[in-house]
Formats: structure tokens, C-alpha cells, sequence
């Protein structure tokens, strides 16, 4: 990823108005020192977008979707953070700094590969639809239902027989044996033996339109995989992309949802049958890049995986990280068919339809799986059906509709709520079950964050008195996740003498911890010009919590000498002082804190 001069970030900024730039996508009007609107990433009818002019970022108070101006042309334009940064600097006028040798030639070389592989998709498609040689694929392809409209719409492709024709071809248009090497289309032990031979040729596009890999279905009905994929290269990553988006792409921001499957021809056949917005993972399990990228068109998804078991085991995970990733989620149940593309292929079209018009919700879903894995008549198996629904449950962020679903199972398995609570509140062993804090959605409410994240979010907002605070706190008192990450972040900050907001924000890797310090530049709060009294309390609080906790680990040893005769005499009295010791630091922080003018 380029790295760009705070200097060059900040000129973009001076000669741009990010009310200017928003007003491009937004209608805004201006209330106080605020501009208003309906937000351009979710559907609204009262504005709840907000932008701060003077302060440089937006907000929505309905979606919670908050930053900068690159922020917001990455979040409209779907553009990468260097892609931003290039956009604007051409609106701008703004002069990029220029490249290294190195850099150049790895631009160079990624553009060759680019360039390849969208010839060759059209290659392929050609080979497919007019040769002699691609009869055999369109027989399969009609044998499967899949009509030409279909077959140019995804640009279906045929690789041929011949073992030789590829490198021929592609070295006759003057594509060197080292880009070829490196392209992925070739056996890695033999540079000239092509990957796809005698097969139906899927091209992987990213939402652009741009082909970066396939997909190959073999024909010949005797290779030990009937599908293989390109292997990953410096093109394409199959975690970060999804079979059909592009093609799907109108449809999704139509709908606001997607459906996912699990292979080419799933996708292809439902959207033959007009349910465009589908998509599926690249021979890989569903993951959170890919969940982060259907995040930008819709806020639902309907499952379709296969009716196996291995299909059944991918709708459970799917279905935990879509409810982490705040997408609402549900599943279509597949009957008398393995897949969807059997379903066109056996029963037609309005079918395939009618089975994707009744869904039933996740949660719903995961209970009712339960329910016919185990006997709810056994009183250890309602247990078990609870262990089933649990990872769901700790996936809800909202504590609303965690509270409807534990009342929902607490009915089903006729015992109380009480207890549902009980046992979600433990793990198996009985043990008390602490999630880690980068699990949970983190509301920022300033009177709602633990004294940790407070002074840290505090410290992000008044950086330059992070050095003076450092000889006070100590990172080893701190005990949030998202407090600790920001710690370090803020001492490579200051290493590297970062001053601006944007600069700063882009060192944080977490997107919820990012977006959290972002939203919290805009309130007012955190840069109040008494902050260094808060800022002190803060300190102290978190000392007083620190010795509270030695204090008790003290405590129960004593305790569990008195019991147990567990501790010799000299390391009873050794605890004692320190007990004593730890009384008396307590003692003075509290006063301390006590007498503070804040």
C-alpha cells in the first residue's frame, strides 16, 4: 500500500471542502455549523448524515458510518485508501509524490498481468461460442439449462484440448516466459503446461468488471477435480472476492440484499431465473472480507448452501459471521435437490423461484437444525441444543434482540430465562465465559466507555500530551483490548511525528476501532480545553482499579491460607505487607482523586 506524505494529505484537504465533495453525491443544507442530508449508504427518509465542515468529516446517526473526506470517496466510489488519495489529488490538482523505481515496476508488472488475463478471458469466451473445438462445451452448457444470454453475461469460456495452444498464443502476443510464470495459468512444475485443459472456464471478475482469475469445470468426466481455480497471485485474492457480484452488482444496490451458494453454477443458474443478486466464495469458506465487501450494497443475506452435511456445516458458520457483522441474516432450505443448479436443471425455472421465495431467519434456523439433531424430551440434550445456538448468540451485538432470542429458546425448551442467561453467562466447563472486547461493537457514548477506552479515545483526540501522560500509565494497567491497541498506536505516532487526524486514523487496522476514534473526533467532549483534568481522574481511576485487583488476588491467598494451611509463616507475613502497602497506595490515590478540581 503507497505510503503518502502527511504534507500531500494535508494540501488535499486545504484545497478541497468536504462539504464541496459530498455535495457531489448529497443534497445538503445547512443547519447551525452542520450540513444535513439523507444518508447516501443507507435508506432513510428523515437526515441523519451529517457533515462538519470545519472539522473535515461526516457522520450518520443511522448507520454509524463515520470519517473523512477519503473516507467518504472510498465508501461512494468503492475505492481502496490510495485510490482515494489518487482521486482527490487529481480534483484537486494536488501533485502525488512520485514513485520509486521499485514501485514502478511492480505497478508495471501487476497492469501486464491485468491486461492478460482480460484477453484471455476474451479468448476463452471466443473459443466457447464460435469454434469448432467449443461444441462439447455448449452441449454440456445446454444439458445444464445454461441459455447464451447467460453464457455472455458471465462470459463462459472453453479451454481447449490442445496442451500447447496457451503458451503458444499468449508468447505469439509477446507476453514474456517470466510474466507467464507468474501468471497462475500454468502446472508450476512444467512453465509451458497450461492449468486448464478440456475445461468450461469461469472468469472471476472483481466489481469493476475486471477478470483476475477462473474457474475450470472439467469435461472430460476423469480428472480427480472436477473444479480448480487459479491460485492466488498479485492480482487476485480469493478471500477478498465473490463469483457473480459484478454481474450482480445493480441488482444488490437495488435490493439492499444478496443471496450466497456455494458454486459457479448455483450463481449462474439463479441468475438465469432473474435472482440476480446472488453471489458465492471462491472455493473457500465465506469470509470477513468478503462479508465487508457485500457491506457496501446490502444489510441482508440469504444462505443457499448445499443440503450435505458439508453444506450445512458452511450455513452455521456463515450464519455466526453474518450476525457479527451486523448483516441480517437467513437461510433458504433446498428440498429434493442437492443444489440450486439441479434445481434449474431438473424441476425449471419458476421452481428454482419459488423455492428462494420462503426463507426462514438465522437464529430460527440454527434452532430447528438442533432440534433434529437431538431429542428435546432428554433434559441434557435441551443443553446441547443450547450449545448449538450459543456462538449466535455471542455474535449479536445488540443486547435487544439477544434478550428476544434467549426468551424464544427459554419457551421452546420450557425451562426460565434465568437459566438460559445462566448457562449463556458460563462456558462448558462452568467457567465464566469473558468475550474479548474486539468481538463487541463498542457504542461511543463517552459515559458509557470503561475508564480504559476513555482515556485512550481521550488521548487520540490530545495527542500531543500522550509523552507526559506515558510516565504515569503505564501500559500494563490497562486491560481493554481496544485501549491497549491504542496505546501502541498513539507511541508509533509519536515516533513517527504524525500530527494529523487522517495520518493518525490510518495507522489503526481494526475498522471498528477506527471508525470509533473517527466518530470521535467530531464530539466536542473529547477536546474540551479542560480535558487534563479528565485526563488525570481518568489516570487515577485506573491505578485505584489496578491495586483493587492485587489487593483481592492478595486476599484470596490469605484466605486460602487460613483455610487450608497453605502458606508458610514467612510468605504469610510477606503478603501482609504487601496487603498493608496496597492499603496505603489506595488510601492516598483515593484522596488524590478525591480532591480533584475537575
Amino acid at each position: 500500500m503507497p505510503k503518502f506524505s502527511e504534507n500531500t494529505i494535508q494540501e488535499i484537504k486545504n484545497r478541497l471542502s468536504i462539504v464541496d465533495v459530498v455535495s457531489d453525491y448529497v443534497l445538503l443544507a445547512k443547519k447551525n455549523n452542520r450540513y444535513w442530508g439523507l444518508c447516501p449508504f443507507h435508506n432513510e427518509k428523515t437526515p441523519s448524515f451529517t457533515v462538519v465542515e470545519d472539522k473535515g468529516f461526516y457522520h450518520c446517526f443511522g448507520c454509524g458510518k463515520s470519517g473523512s473526506i477519503f473516507d467518504f470517496i472510498m465508501e461512494e466510489e468503492h475505492l481502496s485508501y490510495p485510490e482515494a488519495v489518487r482521486y482527490l489529488a487529481k480534483k484537486a490538482g494536488v501533485e502525488l509524490k512520485q514513485e520509486t523505481p521499485q514501485e514502478n515496476i511492480i505497478r508495471k508488472e501487476k497492469e501486464s498481468l491485468q491486461e492478460l488475463y482480460n484477453k484471455i478471458s476474451q479468448s476463452f469466451h471466443f473459443l466457447l461460442m464460435k469454434s469448432k473445438q467449443g461444441e462439447n462445451a455448449r452441449q454440456y452448457l445446454e444439458s445444464r439449462k445454461i441459455n447464451k444470454e447467460t453464457q455472455e453475461k458471465f462470459l463462459l469460456g472453453f479451454a481447449p484440448t490442445d496442451e500447447s495452444w496457451l503458451y503458444r498464443f499468449l508468447k505469439k502476443n509477446n507476453y514474456s516466459s517470466e510474466l507467464l510464470k507468474q501468471s497462475g495459468l500454468f502446472s508450476s512444475r512444467y512453465p509451458t503446461y497450461p492449468l486448464f485443459v478440456n475445461r468450461i472456464m469461469f472468469p472471476i471478475r472483481t466489481w469493476q468488471g475486471d477478470c483476475v482469475a477462473f474457474g475450470g469445470r472439467d469435461l472430460t468426466g476423469t480428472s480427480r477435480a472436477k473444479y480448480i481455480n487459479t491460485p492466488e497471485t498479485e492480482i487476485y485474492s480469493k478471500r477478498s472476492l465473490l463469483f457473480g457480484l459484478y454481474e450482480g452488482l445493480d441488482s444488490l444496490k437495488k435490493d439492499q440484499e444478496v443471496k450466497i451458494c456455494e458454486g459457479n453454477f448455483d450463481v449462474i443458474s439463479l441468475h438465469q431465473a432473474g435472482l440476480a443478486n446472488t453471489v458465492a466464495p471462491l472455493g473457500t469458506a465465506f469470509t470477513k472480507e468478503q462479508a465487508k465487501l457485500l457491506l457496501r450494497y446490502v444489510t441482508k443475506v440469504d444462505l443457499l448452501f448445499d443440503s450435505d452435511s458439508a453444506g450445512q456445516n458452511a450455513t452455521k458458520k456463515t450464519l455466526k459471521l453474518c450476525q457479527q457483522m451486523g448483516l441480517e441474516n437467513s437461510v433458504i432450505e433446498i428440498q429434493n435437490a442437492k443444489d440450486v443448479a439441479e434445481i434449474l436443471q431438473t424441476q425449471g425455472e419458476e421452481t428454482l423461484i419459488n423455492c428462494c421465495s420462503k426463507s426462514i431467519n438465522g437464529f430460527d434456523y440454527l434452532v430447528q437444525s438442533a432440534l433434529r439433531m437431538y431429542d428435546i424430551k432428554q433434559p441434557k440434550n435441551k443443553f446441547l441444543i443450547f450449545k448449538e445456538v450459543k456462538p449466535y448468540l455471542d455474535s449479536t451485538s445488540s443486547e435487544i434482540e439477544k434478550e428476544s432470542y434467549i426468551k424464544k429458546l427459554a419457551e421452546l425448551l420450557e425451562v426460565s430465562e434465568r437459566q438460559i442467561k445462566e448457562d449463556y453467562r458460563k462456558g462448558n466447563d462452568g467457567v465464566i465465559n469473558k468475550r474479548n472486547s474486539n468481538d463487541q461493537k463498542v457504542i461511543l457514548n463517552p459515559f458509557q466507555l470503561n475508564p480504559d477506552l476513555y482515556l485512550m479515545v481521550t488521548l487520540a483526540n490530545n495527542r500531543s500530551i500522550f509523552d507526559s501522560v506515558k510516565g504515569k500509565l503505564k501500559i500494563g494497567l490497562l486491560t481493554d483490548d481496544y485501549a491497549i491497541s491504542l496505546y501502541t498506536i498513539l507511541e508509533d505516532a509519536a515516533r513517527k511525528k504524525i500530527s494529523s487526524d487522517e495520518a493518525f486514523s490510518q495507522l489503526i487496522t481494526n475498522d471498528e476501532l477506527r471508525n470509533l476514534v473517527k466518530t470521535s473526533f467530531m464530539i466536542k467532549m473529547f477536546r474540551d480545553k479542560n480535558i487534563g483534568n479528565d485526563i488525570n481522574h481518568a489516570i487515577l481511576r485506573i491505578q485505584l482499579l489496578d491495586i483493587e485487583k492485587k489487593r483481592n488476588s492478595i486476599l484470596n491467598l490469605l484466605q486460602y491460607s487460613i483455610e487450608e494451611n497453605g502458606l508458610e509463616v514467612q510468605n504469610y507475613s510477606e503478603l501482609l505487607l504487601q496487603k498493608k502497602n496496597l492499603d496505603e497506595r489506595y488510601e492516598a490515590l483515593k484522596n488524590e482523586a478525591d480532591n480533584e478540581d475537575y
